[in-house]
């Protein structure tokens, strides 16, 4: 894995790939649904579960793509 400087900060992070990157996503939606429910934010919650869902699956996805290339 390469490392890519943050540009918010001058600390390095390791490069992730497509799948990593979705699963990722998906962890930081699925924290975002918690807070939205806490502050009783119905809608944004639900939104946010969806997008979480989609993420999942584009992660899913990409690792088998990556196990199994055309």
């Amino acid at each position: 894995m390469r490392a890519i400087p943050l540009q918010s900060s001058s600390k390095l992070q390791p490069e992730l790939g497509p799948a990593e990157t979705a699963l990722y996503t998906k962890d930081t939606l699925e924290s975002l649904r918690k807070i939205a429910l806490q502050q009783r934010q119905v809608l944004l919650a639900h939104l946010l579960e969806l997008a979480a869902v989609e993420a999942k699956a584009l992660g899913k996805a990409q690792r088998q793509e990556t196990l199994s290339p055309e």
